[in-house]
């Protein structure tokens, strides 16, 4: 019962949603029916002003620390129980029982824990000098994804990951290393189903197939597999995946029955080359053919970089610039906005500081790197983006090094 205690108690202080029940008492009013009917801090400034706004964000962000602290200080509990008492209160807000289990979303909840216990392993477990280049970076990642899309649950699906691989990097495995990674696996998850749920952010589009996004980073999969086998084996291989990718591009071109069976829409919402491919080399042969090049050019480090800079970099551009894109920069084909070229920048950068974290390649040398391959990518070359920028970038950094 001892153990159980603080767990119910955490529980209960969860349940406890001023954002539901001052409104309640003193007017009457059942924040349920205003707004986008969350009983929390968001909805409550919408609907009820700042001032009500403030009370329940002090309390919502304070009550997942105020069952820890009783776990720990009251009940002397062990370090898996405080942990425990201060999810029970996650779960308290998210399902209180008064309410049919129907509450808020958890966030300020989690979110006080957080800021908490990473606060707490930030001051005694990391170096002064690893803590200020984090924040430095960090400071700099959050102003280019703010900047660039003005969506606070963007910002979460985009900076929540950036931490937990500074954490992971930074930090020794312990429980409150696995505590503040499923915070951060929490925070990150409300906001992903936040922005299904408002409907405001898209991957699709009859030019850009869905998985053509996301199987961009198995690309990387060439450096783990260089490990395995020597550099002319991974070569050969690579260039054998290339020479099948530009036989079936010159058929498709070429043959007209075999173009219509791989141009088509094979499902709903599926296709293997886009639209405008249809009468072009495909970006799956010119991306191969970076890969071959850049790891037939350049030595490991190099290569890895300059890969991840167009992997992630290209990856967040598009992502952006389809969803949040405005000013077009050089009125070409390719239609590329300055909200996408920060987000490339943004996470090539972040490419170049956890190399460096990983002692791969030296910090200003990566960051030199990332900020010609985002020159690179932006101005209009003729040159197509999957040669140019790892190309590119590579040959400075290789003669920086």
């Amino acid at each position: 019962m001892i153990k159980l205690f603080p767990i119910i108690i955490g529980y209960l202080l969860g349940s406890i949603l001023p954002g539901y029940l001052i409104p309640k008492w003193e007017n009457g009013i059942d924040i349920r029916t205003l707004g986008d009917g969350n009983p929390g801090t968001t909805n409550v400034k919408r609907t009820l002003g700042f001032h009500m706004a403030i009370i329940t964000g002090l309390y919502d962000c304070s009550k997942g620390l105020l069952a820890m602290y009783i776990a720990k200080e009251v009940f002397q509990s062990q370090e898996s129980i405080v942990y425990l008492s201060g999810i029970s209160a996650i779960l308290g807000h998210v399902a209180p029982f008064y309410l049919g289990f129907k509450g808020g979303r958890g966030v300020a909840t989690a979110t006080g824990m957080l800021i908490f216990v990473l606060a707490k392993i930030a001051i005694r477990d990391i170096s002064p000098l690893e803590l200020l280049s984090s924040l430095i970076y960090l400071s700099f990642f959050t102003i280019c994804i703010y900047c660039s899309t003005w969506d606070e649950n963007f910002l979460a699906v985009t900076v929540l990951p950036m931490v937990a691989l500074t954490l992971i990097f930074l930090v020794k495995l312990s429980s409150e290393l696995v505590f503040l990674l499923c915070l951060i696996s929490f925070i990150f998850l409300v906001s992903i189903m936040n922005m299904r749920r408002l409907k405001m952010f898209t991957i699709r589009s009859e030019n850009l197939p869905l998985w053509r996004i996301f199987i961009r980073p198995a690309g990387m999969s060439f450096f783990f597999l260089g490990m395995a086998i020597s550099k002319r084996a991974l070569i050969t291989l690579i260039g054998v995946v290339l020479f099948a990718s530009f036989i079936a591009d010159s058929l498709r071109i070429l043959h007209k029955r075999v173009g219509d069976i791989l141009n088509k829409e094979i499902t709903k919402g599926f296709r293997v080359y886009k639209v405008k491919e249809k009468r072009r080399i495909s970006s799956i042969t010119t991306f191969l053919l970076g890969v071959f090049l850049t790891f037939l050019l350049f030595k490991e480090s190099i290569a890895i970089a300059s890969l991840s800079f167009l992997v992630f970099g290209d990856m967040m551009a598009k992502i952006v610039g389809m969803n949040y894109g405005k000013r077009v920069i050089f009125n070409s084909d390719a239609k590329k906005t300055l909200e996408g070229s920060i987000g490339f920048l943004s996470i090539s950068i972040s490419s170049a500081y956890f190399l460096w974290l990983a002692n791969i390649l030296p910090l200003w040398i990566g960051v030199f790197g990332a900020i010609v391959a985002s020159i690179v990518e932006v101005f209009p070359f003729p040159v197509d983006d999957n040669l140019s920028v790892p190309v590119v970038s590579g040959a400075v950094m290789s003669f920086l090094i």
